[in-house]
């Protein structure tokens, strides 16, 4: 190769490269926030990225169509998720719901649900 093709070759690779930091970064750099911190942030996350962790009620499965609510028993955030239904979901566990906060939503792209410790474990998961 000439020297000014292996150039090109290495500056597109290093822009790729920085391309996909910034979307790694972007992602992890969102906020764990719980549902009375979104419900009394006066507009502070809307359109924001956060990983919403609480307890999950009212879960309701529509085809790939998954809406629930995360509670921290102070407040209350509806969740909307589209995909598959992780196994270990129900009412009850804790989940992180990853996703864009709109509206009073969230929108989420990605379900953690946190394993159960000790007694908290209910008795159709053991």
């Amino acid at each position: 190769m000439r020297r000014k093709n292996k150039l090109l070759v290495t500056t597109v690779g290093i822009l790729v490269l920085l391309a996909a930091l910034g979307v790694t970064s972007m992602n992890a750099s969102a906020a764990f926030v719980s549902p009375t911190q979104l419900s009394e942030s006066d507009g502070t996350y809307q359109e924001e990225w956060v990983n919403l962790e609480g307890v999950v009620t009212d879960l309701d499965v529509d085809g790939e169509t998954i809406t629930f609510a995360v509670t921290d028993e102070n407040h209350t955030v509806p969740v909307v998720y589209e995909g598959t239904i992780p196994d270990t979901l129900q009412d009850g566990r804790v989940v992180v719901a990853k996703g864009q906060f709109e509206g009073d939503r969230l929108i989420a792209n990605d379900l953690s649900v946190r394993a159960h410790e000790g007694e908290e474990r209910p008795e159709s998961t053991r």
